[in-house]
């Protein structure tokens, strides 16, 4: 099992603008929030939505589904099957 606190090497692969951490959406630059990494192995789905337990993935998926407009004020407004097959593309 790999160390939750650091990003694995897909996770830098994935996120390699950030050192494999979601980017800090309050810096004015792509600066790493160390808070949040990617925690993917190469198993994961290219466009991961956290199911695996990667806080960046898991992170972007909030953050897509927030500008995509899925969240209500009581969580996601269609289906969770629904959000991550527009998240990936489907």
């Amino acid at each position: 099992m790999n160390d939750q606190s650091i990003p694995t090497p897909e996770g830098r692969r994935r996120w390699p603008h950030t050192q494999g951490y979601f980017p800090d959406l309050s810096a004015a630059d792509a600066e790493p929030d160390m808070e949040l990494p990617c925690t993917c192995t190469p198993a994961c789905p290219p466009r991961c939505a956290g199911e695996c337990g990667c806080k960046a993935c898991d992170m972007a998926f909030g953050e897509f589904c927030d500008v995509a407009g899925l969240v209500g004020v009581n969580g996601l407004r269609v289906s969770e099957a629904e959000a991550l097959a527009k998240f990936r593309g489907g």
